[in-house]
């Protein structure tokens, strides 16, 4: 079955209030405590084609229980991992109709809706977990036709933005699945991207998305106004070759996987750096996410596996600071 985008040539482009994707935490009201260290805890899976193994997983989330939904983008399907790193089931195999995937590339969930980024498919798809019924976003018009979308999150109200990556552009939706806004085209300019990838928008409104051709983060307002851009192709901190993912924490810290050079990069909301981390372990990073405990999950897409984080915070620099279990 499809949900199919309504027929429009005059979606807005960016003068509208954008909401927050990717379960983005509430707002602190005190200040964020500083990040000591990050330390390596484990792996989970490995290359292969069985439960709990991997073939190229990129996009990750974590649900309300602790369980990951990871994009196995290489084995067509969505595996759920339980806190423990065990595998729990999967969803999809390979193909071309509802409940089938092409390279999938990111998930996203929204109370018992799980999205996938169907990027060989140019769609998206979504399914109630309940009745594990499957349904796909497709379009109509020339105009918002996906090309190979590869990031997902959902808003607060129920909103669905989807990274439309070789159009070099975001698409917004409302709870409806109608499209009510656009943004971007290809280049280099502070409203353009190169192969887009992912975003997150953090609880004040404001949008963070990966640039990866152009190897940079950029932030807008809640109304699309470009605020800053950093990062530049390079090795030294605070430069990227190929970021792929962000997400945050609870205290609004930016968490960017920075592929080409085999590390999570940390940034403030500023887009100030305050730590890097791979301890030797990352070949390819991509998706990525944090959960409320401080862990950082992180799909290492050429190893084939998910390498788990700890991020160790100053303590008593707050009374609810995140510290090891």
């Amino acid at each position: 079955m499809s949900c199919a985008i309504p027929e429009t040539n005059n979606l807005p482009t960016s003068k509208k209030p954008i909401s927050n994707v990717d379960f983005v935490p509430s707002i602190r009201t005190r200040k964020a405590p500083p990040i000591l260290t990050v330390n390596y805890l484990k792996t989970i899976g490995r290359t292969g084609q069985a439960p709990g193994e991997f073939l190229n997983p990129m996009g990750l989330i974590i649900d309300a229980y602790g369980q990951l939904y990871v994009a196995d983008a290489g084995n067509n399907r969505v595996q759920v991992i339980d806190g423990n790193g065990h595998f729990v089931t999967e969803l999809g195999s390979h193909g071309w109709r509802e409940g089938e995937f092409d390279f999938p590339s990111d998930v996203a969930l929204s109370f018992d809706t799980l999205y996938v980024a169907d990027t060989g498919n140019n769609r998206v798809q979504f399914c109630n977990l309940l009745s594990r019924t499957f349904y796909s976003i497709t379009s109509t018009t020339q105009d918002i036709q996906f090309d190979a979308p590869e990031g997902i999150g959902i808003g607060r109200n129920g909103e669905v933005f989807v990274i439309d990556t070789l159009n070099h552009r975001w698409i917004q939706f409302n709870r409806n699945l109608v499209p009510v806004m656009k943004m971007g085209t290809f280049g280099s300019s502070r409203e353009q991207f190169w192969n887009p990838t992912d975003l997150v928008v953090n609880p004040h409104g404001t949008m963070y998305v990966v640039d990866t051709g152009n190897h940079s983060i950029k932030s807008f307002d809640f109304s699309g106004n470009p605020i800053r851009t950093w990062g530049k192709k390079g090795s030294e901190l605070g430069q990227f070759i190929e970021p792929k993912r962000i997400t945050t924490d609870q205290w609004n810290y930016l968490y960017v996987t920075d592929s080409g050079n085999r590390r999570v990069q940390v940034f403030t909301q500023e887009g100030d750096l305050v730590i890097d981390f791979s301890v030797n372990t990352l070949l390819n990073p991509c998706g990525i996410a944090v959960s409320d405990s401080g862990q950082v999950y992180v799909t290492d897409t050429d190893a084939g596996d998910i390498k788990v984080f700890n991020v160790i915070f100053k303590a008593n620099s707050t009374s609810d600071a995140n510290q090891p279990e």
